[in-house]
């Protein structure tokens, strides 16, 4: 009696500890799961979080860009925020803060016209760690830093003159440079004239030097000593000398800089100064406006007044009316087209400006004297938005034939990586591969039926406007069929609530 007790308490005991496993392992088992789950949703929730903030720290830079055409001076060492004043980017505080990330501006010097800019934006993953992401560009003062050195080559001959006491020299002719940062240099000289038969060329002497003697005709290159101009220095050309008299002659010279630009000059020594400047354009006007850039036309006026072909045009722009006081704050371009003969149509498109943003434009025409015509009529002009469609991501890697129905397409995802909501208007399918009476019955995006109806290949679907916030991701979680869509080939059109598109093709779900 006492041995069978024993042995149904050792069979109890055996019973207790299996129940305490089996507990022990299905505990073990859902843990597992909820942690696979929960990795699974923080991943995608990363994933888009970092992409937020690439685009946040992208937009820093892109807003220090606009800060630096407005006035370069504003880009001061040191670590900002951003923020909005007007309409226009302003550097605000030490740092910015959109929803849960955190942006900062760092500046620091290269050189008196060099920035090295840094966008850094901060956001905190989980609990346990953060996350952060840097972009870095550098910006260069270009508006005072000339890639053009002959347009920094001011010559004036307003004085020219015949030297009274030699008939056979040219005098009274000042060269400077016009920028106040950077060198430039002189490397040749080509003088032509007219108006006197025989003669020759035989020297040149610039601020007390001789930098070049010879004998040479009308329209020779001559190969001078290189001489430099100091940033905003004035240098007399001594003197031209000829082996004739050369009163009554009508000379033309072309200076040669050393990166290979070209300014040319035509006058007639001892003859009445050029006082006159070129007309004033009045026709300035805008077109083809996009979302980065303009473009401007306008008509040539003259060397004097309306009369012959001026030198130099100077084109600015400015996010604020152009007006005769704030003219020389405005930005100017760089590489305008060189005048044609008066009445001649003109264009240029003025590029790397930010979207949706009004600026204004104006320009002014010089002649070779530095003579300088009164600025033009402002126009305005605002650009494009960028299209909704740039921003829609659609990312199909996981898309595939429902295993659990033949008849649907699943898998794929759209995001956003605006930096505002953008909306889906309708969609078109079109298909390849399968029977010609395939219909698609139906599309669910985010968990919502957004369009029923009985679709033949090619036609768009007016769905429910599909809103998708900035910076997130929404499952585009079927398109059903009617009928079976195994190895079907599928063109989708979104079409988005701006009217631009985006076109995923050649989807073969697995």
């Amino acid at each position: 009696m006492k041995k069978e007790q024993f042995l149904i308490n050792r069979a109890k005991g055996f019973f207790l500890i299996e129940a305490v496993f089996s507990v022990a392992v299905f505990s073990l088992l859902v843990t597992s799961f909820i942690g696979v789950y929960l990795y699974g949703q923080e991943s995608n929730t990363l994933a888009g979080d970092r992409a937020r903030a690439v685009f946040l720290a992208e937009e820093g830079l892109e807003a220090v860009r606009n800060i630096r055409e407005e006035n370069f001076a504003n880009l001061t060492a040191g670590t900002y925020g951003l923020s909005l004043s007007g309409g226009q980017w302003v550097l605000s505080g030490s740092s910015d803060v959109t929803e849960n990330f955190t942006r900062s501006i760092t500046i620091s010097d290269i050189d008196i016209d060099t920035k090295n800019i840094v966008s850094t934006v901060f956001w905190q993953q989980n609990m346990l760690r953060g996350g952060s992401v840097s972009v870095e560009s550098r910006l260069t003062n270009w508006n005072k830093l000339s890639l053009i050195e002959a347009d920094e080559l001011n010559v004036d001959v307003s004085l020219a003159d015949i030297n009274p006491t030699n008939t056979g020299q040219i005098i009274g002719i000042t060269v400077n440079n016009l920028s106040t940062v950077s060198d430039i240099t002189v490397t040749s000289m080509m003088v032509s004239w007219s108006g006197v038969g025989g003669a020759r060329i035989n020297g040149v002497s610039v601020d007390g030097t001789s930098v070049w003697s010879g004998n040479s005709a009308s329209g020779s290159v001559l190969n001078i000593t290189d001489f430099v101009l100091g940033p905003a220095g004035n240098y007399p050309i001594d003197f031209i000398s000829f082996s004739k008299n050369m009163t009554g002659t009508t000379i033309t010279i072309l200076f040669t800089m050393l990166d290979g630009s070209t300014k040319q000059v035509v006058f007639s020594p001892g003859a009445a100064a050029d006082v006159t400047p070129p007309a004033d354009i009045t026709n300035l006007s805008s077109l083809n406006v996009t979302a980065n850039s303009v473009d401007l036309s306008w008509t040539a006026q003259g060397d004097d007044g309306a009369t012959g072909i001026a030198s130099v045009y100077d084109i600015r722009y400015s996010t604020s009316p152009i007006t005769a006081l704030n003219w020389s704050s405005a930005t100017q371009l760089s590489g305008e087209p060189s005048p044609a003969t008066a009445g001649t149509a003109q264009s240029m498109t003025v590029s790397s400006l930010s979207p949706s943003t009004l600026y204004y434009f104006a320009m002014t025409t010089s002649d070779e004297a530095s003579n300088t015509s009164g600025m033009s009529n402002v126009i305005s002009a605002t650009t494009l938005s960028i299209p909704q469609s740039n921003y829609l991501v659609v990312n199909t890697s996981g898309m595939a034939v429902n295993p659990s129905n033949a008849n649907q397409i699943i898998g794929i995802t759209l995001q956003n990586i605006g930096p505002s909501n953008i909306i889906i208007a309708s969609m078109s399918h079109s298909w390849t591969g399968v029977a010609t009476n395939r219909r698609l019955d139906q599309i669910t995006i985010n968990g919502t039926s957004v369009w029923t109806g009985n679709s033949n290949t090619g036609a768009t679907q007016n769905i429910t406007d599909t809103i998708i916030p900035a910076g997130a991701t929404v499952s585009l979680n079927s398109l059903t069929f009617n009928r079976t869509v195994t190895g079907i080939t599928l063109n989708i059109t979104f079409t988005m609530s701006d009217g631009s598109t985006k076109v995923i093709s050649g989807l073969q779900p697995l």
